[in-house]
């Protein structure tokens, strides 16, 4: 199967190289940038092409455009695709986009227009929502869905129409409404930092998503806004509410405020669950910060959220905002990180892969002399039970000897591969262990 992703190089194009590559199809990139493509294409181990023409030749084109380039790259593409072959677009806006691919597409190919709920910041897209918007398919939805599956992605389908309807509120009103408070608090020039300080967790969990917002780019982020129909009309009635809203408070019109606030709970009717998520979303918040003042002086493993980078090592320091690790990696004495940009890792086997990859490997040969009856490869499985703790690679048996002198006994060697440090408890560790099964030689 062969993909030609149309602006692969940016962060969503770059998302589904390395999804697509996993799933087995062959991947190729463009965009106006021949150094960026190529970079791209050579960190994934895809080809790049300038001259998205090649999209004849590909069983799926997908365009990944930013959205005010989006029409006219379907205009460019979707009258050259090839009989049978598939067309989707990745925009968040669905009408004028669905409406123009209708128009121009090759009427032998197949159309889906597809909506990733999700930016360019995740690494996999294990349990993220697409919605797909078929517009003209036969055999490529049933494809699309299985791939999904596959991935254990969601996903629901919709018409454009009832498409832009929803994202004139989960996108337009979600971020006009945020992108209103940041903007009221820069003309407050309120300080943030240190509103923090009298915060409550609802308030810290707020601000967090209001400059998780403010952080994207917002020419995207304005022809979401600016490109759907639709969110004129949600924008209106959002302001004519606050204004209601504020003419119940400046008129002290305690019944009225009531009347809506109550009114509005009613709509929501499932106010339990949301107080529910809302609480997990905010121990969330303070359970990693727990964890590590509760471990202070100990190894520990985080990833960095803005670099996917992991570092480690003895928790130094920590307060509400930031973390100390010293003797960080082999070269880094201390490193400063900020809380709110770390996770901690808790995959054991990533963790021993680091370490490896940090300290590489020592080879250490453990001879016992065991009962004949005693399965030898009791130990090895023992031992790579314990692989976390005592930091071992691998266990095997290197050899097996038997001899009279040995009379019902059986000398074993085993080869384990520890990581490269600390080896002296590991070794003390090791013996004292098969000193309980049989006689170290």
């Amino acid at each position: 199967m062969n993909v030609v992703i149309i602006g692969g190089y940016g962060g969503m194009g770059q998302i589904f190289i390395k999804v697509f590559k996993d799933y087995g199809w062959n991947v190729i990139i463009t965009g106006p940038s021949r150094e960026k493509g190529e970079k791209t294409a050579y960190d994934f181990g895809v080809k790049f092409s300038d001259d998205n023409r090649i999209a004849k030749d590909a069983d799926i084109t997908i365009i990944t455009v930013p959205i005010e380039k989006t029409i006219a790259t379907i205009k460019e593409i979707a009258p050259i695709v090839k009989d049978g072959s598939l067309i989707a677009d990745f925009t968040s806006v669905k009408i004028n986009v669905c409406n123009v691919l209708l128009r121009w597409t090759n009427k032998n190919a197949e159309i889906i227009s597809i909506h990733p709920m999700f930016g360019p910041t995740i690494s996999d897209i294990h349990g993220q929502i697409f919605i797909l918007c078929p517009l003209r398919t036969e055999k490529w939805m049933s494809v699309i869905e299985k791939f999904l599956d596959h991935c254990k992605a969601k996903f629901i389908t919709a018409t454009p129409e009832e498409h832009d309807k929803a994202m004139s509120v989960i996108q337009g009103l979600t971020h006009f409404t945020y992108i209103s408070i940041g903007y009221t608090l820069k003309n407050l020039d309120f300080n943030i930092r240190e509103s923090r300080k009298f915060a409550s967790p609802i308030y810290n969990l707020m601000l967090d998503i209001i400059g998780r917002i403010l952080s994207q780019d917002p020419y995207l982020y304005a022809h979401i806004q600016m490109e759907n129909p639709l969110t004129e009309d949600v924008r209106k009635n959002f302001i004519e509410s606050a204004i209601t809203l504020n003419n119940a408070i400046n008129s002290k019109d305690e019944k009225n405020f009531v009347r809506m606030m109550s009114s509005s709970a009613k709509h929501f009717s499932d106010l339990g669950n949301a107080v529910g998520r809302s609480n997990k979303a905010i121990n969330s918040l303070n359970t990693e910060l727990e964890i590590l003042k509760n471990n202070i002086g100990k190894e520990i493993f985080i990833t960095c959220h803005q670099s996917d980078v992991i570092h480690f090592g003895l928790i130094k320091t920590i307060d509400a905002e930031n973390l100390e690790l010293e003797n960080n990696a082999i070269y880094e004495k201390f490193k400063n990180f900020k809380i709110a940009n770390i996770e901690i890792l808790r995959d054991a086997e990533e963790i021993l892969n680091v370490k490896i990859n940090a300290f590489g490997t020592a080879k250490r040969d453990f001879t016992v002399l065991l009962d004949d009856g005693i399965d030898e490869t009791l130990i090895t499985e023992i031992l790579k039970d314990r692989k976390y703790w005592l930091e071992i690679n691998d266990v095997c048996i290197k050899d097996i000897y038997r001899s009279e002198k040995f009379k019902d006994n059986k000398s074993v060697c085993y080869e384990i591969l520890f990581v490269n440090r600390d080896m002296k408890t590991k070794d003390a560790e090791v013996r004292k262990f098969m000193g309980r099964l049989g006689k170290l030689r």
